[in-house]
């Protein structure tokens, strides 16, 4: 599809078309990782748990409503969930408004977010490494 001449910005039709499309890939990526099909490969090829492993179990805790599983599997699952789904959200909107999704971390809210997914980066590694030392229940089993 081509833009009005002169026209830096999509049409609105082709950015929803856009935005659509977007919204279904990511919403099929997350069925696809929530459907337990994908495995950490991390964990197949060495055989020990990765700083994330858990998170998808934890994400489908937290699917069910059953917090306190979500939290003993993995404490950051919450953080990492929000936060991977309102980039996402924010993704489609950009694409809906901008035809792109170029800009997703400018601003407040797009360098909130990306220090948000950073945090729990880090807090998964935090726990994983006290897991090692036999806390939070040890290692998670792969």
């Amino acid at each position: 599809m081509t833009t009005p001449r002169g026209s830096l910005t999509p049409s609105f039709g082709l950015r929803l078309r856009r935005a659509f499309g977007a919204g279904l890939l990511l919403a099929g990526a997350g069925l696809v990782l929530l459907s337990g099909v994908v495995h950490c490969p991390i964990a197949l090829v060495l055989g020990v748990p990765c700083p994330g492993c858990g998170t998808t179990r934890a994400a489908r805790a937290l699917l069910a409503c059953d917090f306190s599983r979500a939290f003993r599997i993995q404490p950051a699952a919450p953080i990492v969930v929000l936060a991977l789904a309102l980039l996402a959200a924010r993704g489609v909107w950009l694409v809906a408004r901008e035809g792109h999704a170029r800009s997703v971390s400018e601003g407040k809210f797009g360098r909130a977010l990306i220090g948000a997914l950073l945090a729990s980066a880090l807090l998964e590694l935090c726990v994983w490494t006290v897991r090692w030392f036999g806390l939070l229940g040890g290692p998670l089993p792969v």
